[in-house]
C-alpha cells in the first residue's frame, strides 16, 4: 500500500524526517497484522532526487496497546532490507508522535518505493523469566547481525556496554520462596518415636 510521500527537512541537520501514520490497513486497536507486522510505504512517484533519511516520525496510534512488548524498526528497497534502527520496548512511552533517529542512510526514488517494516517479536529469554545480559568479564550479547556491522555510525566498542545481571521480580519472588523452604526443610527436627 503505497502512500504519499510526507517529509520534513531539518535545517540543522539536512536529514530528511519521514512521517508514518495510521492507514487503511489499521484496526481499531493496532496497525500490525495477524503475523505481528506493520508495513508503511513510500511512493518514488511523489518524491524528487535522492534524499538522506535521518529520522522517523511515528504516529504513537500505530503501535496502539504495545506495552511490554518488543519491536524491530527496519527500512526495505524492494524487498531488501537497507537497514534497521534497533528494537524498542513500549513500556510506558507517552506522547501523541514518536520520534525515532537511526543511522542515515540515502534512498534514491529512481532505485523503487521506501518500506518501513515494524514487526513485533519476542526477545529470547532464559528459563523462569531471568534474562542474562552478560557475564562478568564476558561480552555483552547484541541483536546486531553481522551484515548490519557496516551501517553503524561511530566508532569500534560494540561489545563495550556490559550491563549488570539482574533476575526479574517473579524470579526474585520464587528465589526467596526456595530459599525459605529449603530453610525450613533444614530445620525440621526428627522426631524420636519412644
Amino acid at each position: 500500500m503505497a502512500t504519499a510521500l510526507s517529509v520534513w527537512v531539518a535545517p540543522a541537520q539536512g536529514a530528511t524526517i519521514l512521517q508514518a501514520g495510521r492507514n487503511e490497513g489499521c484496526g481499531k486497536s493496532t496497525c500490525f497484522n495477524d503475523k505481528g507486522v506493520f508495513t508503511q510505504t513510500w511512493s518514488a512517484n511523489n518524491a524528487g532526487g535522492p534524499m538522506t533519511v535521518g529520522q522517523l516520525m511515528l504516529d504513537r496510534g500505530v503501535l496502539g496497546d504495545l506495552d511490554g512488548k518488543t519491536f524491530r524498526l527496519s527500512f526495505q528497497l524492494n524487498g531488501q532490507e537497507l537497514g534497521s534502527w534497533g528494537n524498542f520496548t513500549m513500556g510506558g512511552i507517552a506522547g501523541d508522535e514518536l520520534l525515532f533517529n537511526g543511522q542515515a542512510f540515502t534512498w534514491n526514488p529512481e532505485d523503487g518505493e521506501l518500506t518501513l517494516v515494524l514487526e513485533i517479536y519476542k526477545p529470547k529469554t532464559g528459563v523462569g523469566g531471568f534474562s542474562a545480559l552478560s557475564a562478568p568479564g564476558g561480552s555483552a550479547p547484541n541483536n546486531i547481525q553481522d551484515n548490519e556491522l557496516p551501517n553503524l555510525g561511530g566508532g569500534s566498542g560494540v561489545d563495550a556496554i556490559v550491563p549488570g545481571l539482574v533476575p526479574e521480580p517473579a524470579t526474585w519472588a520464587l528465589m526467596i520462596g526456595g530459599f525459605g523452604m529449603a530453610g525450613a526443610a533444614l530445620r525440621r527436627r526428627s522426631r524420636v518415636v519412644a
